[in-house]
């Protein structure tokens, strides 16, 4: 249901002076409840039977319950409340349409992992609870508007978004957490131990989309930098020592040295010691904000038409530059940023030295993943801002006379050249910068995208 008031229809409005700069006034109100069952597959309700491969039982085909069985669940249930402010001046050449918003998805339908000994990877559940609440703002200006000469109108729009989860399933976990990893918080207990706490992962009042990784300072310049940062280091992740350790640890099977070049990480809690306890959130898959702006220019029957459209507060892994920096199986080609690593001769970089294999190495940008593709536990260097903002549309278009085209039974003919994608401006080394929000390895991940098409095209619109 919703709910509008045209003020400006009011008598006691149209008889007041700011009616004539205050063209539309129209506050807004809704709410509504929706259900959405596209999230259940055919087989989530009553479980499915496979066949075993090849295998046989007996001399017959043999299958198997390849999926649980869940009658219990039930349609997601969105309910959307909208505040919103439609506003115009000067009889609308300039106007504003405002709207926040804050929906409440319960019920969320969510592929819950199940541990291995189930014989299960996963059960359609229905989650839990959550918000998305954000603010829109649409602008639309007639900056010139002369029939015989110049006009020029602008269009733009904003969105932001947060999402927040509301609640889970009771399971027993702190805030009924699922999965997430625990860190160390650089603080102290009464006690004297180390204070943690859980990130990432599915927790009530937690977000959707955070990215986790080791915190790159810096990379060690020299060997005074080493013995300033890391003397008494030991990197659990990678089995690396620091200098002052090497009377315990030089010579034992699986240890290495920490050496210029390698990576100095963020020993959050102090203890001198790099471990799991020493990650943190690095960036989230989801832009904070989105949208983007038009503009035709006009001049008799000459137009020009130009679409951008931004994104910002997003980050992505760019898995395809540390797998080729990182040389995993060894038979990648090097991008040119290899030319940036560490040497002896570059040491003021932040690009650790080359190693062939990260992974049976130094672990200086792979690290607890060991070669995988995985979206979390990677060096935060590979953690890239998205921010953009896209030319998607050049046009410049002519309209023919019409003393030319009458002539030929022509009623309107016009020749135009549009440009699609013409450029980014952006920070992101990738291909692309805009959200990999659906990768074959997952959300945020960048392994090698395809480039958006540049594409130029000449036409001629005729109407008879």
């Amino acid at each position: 249901m919703s709910v509008g008031w045209n003020i400006m229809e009011e008598r006691f409005w149209k008889d007041s002076k700011i009616s004539g700069v205050i063209s539309n006034l129209k506050p807004r109100l809704s709410y509504g409840v929706n259900g959405n069952v596209n999230g259940i597959g055919n087989f989530d309700v009553y479980g499915a039977y496979s066949q075993v491969g090849a295998k046989t039982y007996g001399g017959s085909t043999a299958f198997y319950n390849s999926g649980l069985v869940n009658t219990g669940l039930r349609w997601e249930q969105s309910q959307s409340f909208e505040a919103g402010l439609d506003i115009g001046f000067l009889n609308n050449r300039l106007s504003f349409i405002f709207d926040y918003y804050n929906r409440t998805t319960k019920d969320l339908l969510t592929k819950q992992a199940l541990p291995g000994y189930t014989g299960f990877t996963e059960i359609m559940t229905n989650m839990g609870t959550l918000r998305n609440y954000g603010f829109e703002m649409e602008v639309r200006a007639n900056i010139l508007n002369n029939p015989k000469g110049l006009t020029w109108d602008v269009t733009a729009n904003l969105s932001s978004v947060a999402n927040k989860i509301v609640k889970l399933p009771y399971n027993g976990n702190p805030n009924n957490r699922v999965g997430g990893y625990e860190v160390a918080t650089g603080r102290k207990k009464a006690d004297g131990t180390d204070e943690t706490k859980w990130i990432a992962g599915r927790q009530e009042g937690g977000k959707l989309g955070e990215l986790v990784a080791y915190k790159q300072n810096h990379i060690f310049k020299d060997w005074d930098d080493v013995k300033k940062y890391a003397n008494n280091r030991i990197d659990e992740v990678a089995n690396l020592y620091g200098p002052g350790l090497a009377a315990q640890y030089a010579g034992k099977e699986g240890w290495q040295p920490i050496e210029p070049g390698d990576v100095c990480w963020e020993d959050i809690n102090g203890d001198g010691v790099i471990n799991g306890y020493d990650r943190q959130v690095v960036g989230n898959i989801f832009p904070k904000v989105t949208g983007g702006f038009s503009t035709t220019l006009g001049y008799k029957n000459l137009s020009l038409y130009a679409r951008f459209d931004y994104a910002l507060g997003h980050t992505i892994y760019n898995d395809l530059a540390a797998r080729s920096l990182g040389q995993y199986q060894g038979s990648f080609n090097i991008i040119k940023e290899v030319k940036k690593t560490w040497s002896e001769t570059n040491t003021d970089t932040d690009l650790p030295a080359f190693y062939y294999a990260d992974q049976l190495s130094k672990k200086n940008i792979t690290r607890s993943n060991n070669g995988l593709t995985a979206i979390d536990n990677n060096s935060s260097r590979f953690y890239e801002k998205g921010d953009y903002l896209a030319l998607r549309e050049l046009t410049l278009n002519y309209n023919l006379p019409k003393t030319w085209i009458s002539k030929v039974g022509m009623t309107d003919a016009s020749v135009y050249v549009t440009g699609q994608n013409l450029f980014y401006i952006t920070g992101y080394t990738g291909v692309s910068p805009e959200p990999a929000v659906d990768t074959t390895y997952g959300r945020g991940i960048d392994n090698g995208r395809y480039p958006t098409p540049r594409t130029v095209l000449f036409g001629l619109s005729v109407t008879f």
